[in-house]
Order: C-alpha cells, then sequence, then structure tokens
C-alpha cells in the first residue's frame, strides 16, 4: 500500500508542467533590422528574452500615382525582455505544438538604441505587450505582439505599438 501511494505521488510529480524552452534566435521585426537573441528560461512559466542587432527606428510608407516608397532609419540596439507564458499547459494537454516556446505571453521588452551618428543613447523604450509566439517547420518561429511604445528618453511619449517577428530558432 505504501509502496502504491509511493508511486502514485512520484508518477504525478513527474508530469510536470509544459515550460519555456532556453534557445538561440536569429529574427526580423516588420519594417526591418536583424537580431540575434537567446532566451533563458528560468522558472515556471518565466523566461528573458536578450537581443542585440540592428533595428528599424521608424519607417515610412508613402505612394503617388507613378511610384510606391518605403524608407527606415535603422540604428544599433539592446533589447531585455522577461516574459511569462501563458496557456503553454493547455496548449499541451489539448495536443497543441509548445516547442519552441509556442504559447501566448506577457513581456515587457525595454529597448535601448544608439543615437543617429552612434554617439550616446538614441532612444529608451519599455513596451508591455501580449503577444502570439508560434514554432513551424523545426526550426522557424514567428510572433505577433499588440500593446504600448512608452518612450522614456529623450522626451516621454507613449504610442500605440504592433508587431510582427519572423526567424530561424536554434
Amino acid at each position: 500500500m505504501i509502496l502504491s501511494l509511493v508511486a502514485l505521488v512520484a508518477a504525478l510529480s513527474m508530469a510536470a508542467q509544459v515550460r519555456p524552452e532556453n534557445n538561440h534566435t536569429v529574427s526580423t521585426t516588420l519594417g526591418a533590422g536583424l537580431e540575434y537573441g537567446f532566451e533563458w528560461a528560468f522558472a515556471g512559466q518565466a523566461s528573458v528574452v536578450a537581443r542585440i542587432g540592428m533595428v528599424s527606428k521608424d519607417w515610412l510608407l508613402g505612394s503617388s500615382l507613378d511610384n510606391f516608397q518605403w524608407r527606415t532609419t535603422m540604428s544599433p540596439a539592446v533589447t531585455f525582455e522577461p516574459r511569462y507564458y501563458f496557456l503553454m499547459n493547455w496548449r499541451d494537454r489539448h495536443g497543441k505544438y509548445t516547442s519552441g516556446n509556442s504559447a501566448e505571453f506577457l513581456g515587457i521588452p525595454t529597448s535601448v538604441t544608439l543615437s543617429k551618428n552612434g554617439k550616446g543613447l538614441g532612444e529608451v523604450a519599455v513596451s508591455p505587450v501580449l503577444g502570439v509566439r508560434r514554432a513551424f517547420a523545426r526550426h522557424w518561429f514567428h510572433e505577433f505582439t499588440a500593446g504600448a511604445d512608452l518612450l522614456c528618453y529623450p522626451t516621454f511619449i507613449a504610442t500605440p505599438r504592433v508587431g510582427y517577428r519572423i526567424g530561424f530558432l536554434f
């Protein structure tokens, strides 16, 4: 009887939660840019994503009767993003794909970009977002995020944010 109880407790503890995975990524966002990222899953459903690379600071789409224009300014940037994945266990229980951290998440990316001349800080922005990440074709992923950009430096400006990221996962 005692051995059965010990076996039952061991089996229940072995059926642990599905947790986020550590991973490396190379990705681009809607607009332009190329970033290397590392995601470290450290506790429960929480992880931290650190990215470095070139990002599109602002972009403009325009057209007239005879042409179409797309312009962007690129800048080096470092981003640090704590994340909390939710519904990962629900996805696993219902037979949905969870590899590559395929789940919904809450994130707070904090980005620091350099100024246009490359000397000193350009902008510091904090962006609370709600996102959906899906991995596909074994090593690829894409994310859709929506939230707000809170530009903290050089001045304070709050704007809506919608983002799309696609990349290679390894």
